[in-house]
């Protein structure tokens, strides 16, 4: 009796083991199958690009240090589709082989560095889909790097709410690009985290602070220019609305100082809301009230040939410093 007892429960133990061991052979088989179908397609995905650049007419030399390039940055986590991808339309636009190499190097860089890749992949694709000129790709890829960089550090100093680390240096890296110098950047981050502005209300003024930036590039004002009107906007302002009205002021009035073409000595500072322009009969008008009416010397045709509205005062992209990629 005692026999058959110990002779069942043996029995069920080894059912046991036998049912938990079926389970994570299963297990194992359920998760190396989605692997193994993702190394598949890794592998079919090189197989595509070492076919495409024999088929090409780099050098040996040049394929070589193309694949290099290309494996090292799927090493970094490049997915192997949009490796592929961009090398495709390399030698489809017929892309010098170091400007490819250059198109890798500059997103293993990024990424190196904890920045995320898809913006410049965006940028790349974007720039061979338009064919536009390799050299402004390589220009346009190399600002964004290095303002998504700039852009990365200011928002380990600031508190910002609610946004996602990808999408803020995204964006606030083209508001750098738009026009927006980087010590004014710094300073709105700053302001927004005292006041506790969540990441929707900074993206908007960001955006145009950008806006101003390329309407100012536009109607012909320099870099240091541009540099001094933002800056001079938030001496005595710290709130965004104001802030972006004082630029638009100060820009409006700078903008008719050089339509005037005094020939009043003036050191081409910008002054704050509600004093004049050194040399000059122009005064901002303080945030709020509408800036004052220029008179347009004689000899001039009684219009000014600045107007927000007359989109034929534009300058072309060769003139105004936009980029076919914007």
């Amino acid at each position: 009796m005692k026999n058959k007892r110990m002779a069942k429960k043996e029995y069920g133990m080894t059912t046991k083991r036998l049912f938990v061991f079926s389970l994570i052979i299963l297990f194992l088989f359920m998760t190396t199958l989605p692997l193994s179908a993702v190394q598949a397609s890794e592998v079919d995905g090189i197989n595509q690009i070492e076919e495409d650049l024999a088929g090409s007419s780099y050098s040996d030399f040049q394929k070589r240090m193309i694949m290099n390039s290309v494996q090292e940055a799927i090493d970094e986590g490049i997915s192997v589709n949009e490796a592929s991808s961009i090398l495709q339309g390399s030698i489809e636009n017929e892309i010098d082989a170091y400007n490819v190499k250059k198109f890798f190097d500059t997103v293993i860089a990024a990424k190196e560095e904890g920045i995320s890749e898809e913006p410049l992949l965006n940028k790349m694709k974007e720039g061979l889909a338009k064919n536009v000129d390799e050299r402004l790709i390589i220009d346009a890829l190399t600002q964004k790097s290095d303002n998504m960089k700039i852009v990365h550090k200011m928002l380990a100093e600031a508190q910002i709410e609610n946004g996602d680390p990808e999408e803020m240096i995204d964006i606030l890296a083209d508001s750098l690009t738009n026009g927006v110098p980087p010590g004014t950047l710094s300073q709105i981050l700053t302001i927004s985290s005292e006041q506790g502005k969540s990441w929707q209300e900074i993206e908007e003024v960001t955006k145009e602070l950008g806006n101003l930036g390329i309407r100012a590039s536009d109607l012909g004002l320099q870099e240091d220019k541009i540099e001094i009107i933002f800056s001079q906007a938030l001496e005595s302002q710290n709130s965004l609305e104001n802030i972006c009205m004082n630029i638009q002021d100060l820009m409006m009035a700078a903008v008719a100082v050089e339509v005037s073409g005094s020939s009043s000595p003036r050191d081409g500072a910008i002054t704050p809301s509600g004093s004049s322009l050194p040399g000059t009969d122009v005064s901002i008008p303080p945030s709020g009230s509408s800036p004052t009416e220029t008179t347009v010397p004689s000899g001039e045709t009684g219009s000014s040939p600045i107007s927000s509205g007359d989109s034929s005062t534009s300058k072309p992209d060769s003139e105004s410093g936009s980029s076919p990629l914007d």
